[in-house]
């Protein structure tokens, strides 16, 4: 084998290997983590208030992983209401699930409900009236 057909084999492996690149690249969705990123930003102080009320709690809401299920443990003693649970999913916004919790001190919520992965979980309620936020991660 001489050198001009090592340097023509080489050339064709290093184009086949970036076309690879690009068509595996363009075929990756990515997906933003809101659609109303700019007027979350604008309220984003209001967000870390809620966040800041929320860590005033004496007791705050626990979420517990099972093999099943998902528990989030609301506290007996503190007057919480109006409780959402969000499920963000960071890399595919198809994924997320939002669920209402009321009526009850412990939700179950199904793991078979939940794609196997990463999540963002915001708790958002109200505690006497004043917006609370809690933050937390947890891999399903």
């Amino acid at each position: 084998m001489n050198w001009g057909k090592g340097i023509i084999i080489a050339m064709a492996l290093f184009i086949g290997f970036i076309t690879f690149l690009v068509i595996s690249l363009v075929s990756h969705t990515i997906d933003l983590e809101s659609e109303d990123y700019y007027s979350r930003e604008i309220n984003y102080e209001q967000e870390i208030t809620a966040m800041e009320n929320g860590n005033k709690l004496k007791r705050k809401i626990e979420m517990i992983s099972q093999k099943e299920f998902v528990v989030v443990q609301i506290p007996e003693k503190e007057n919480l209401s109006k409780i959402q649970v969000i499920f963000i999913r960071p890399d595919n916004k198809k994924l997320d699930k939002s669920y209402l919790v009321s009526g009850t001190k412990s939700y179950l919520i199904p793991k078979s409900e939940l794609s196997k992965g990463t999540y963002n979980v915001e708790i958002r309620f109200e505690n006497n009236s004043t917006t609370c936020l809690q933050k937390e991660t947890i891999i399903i």
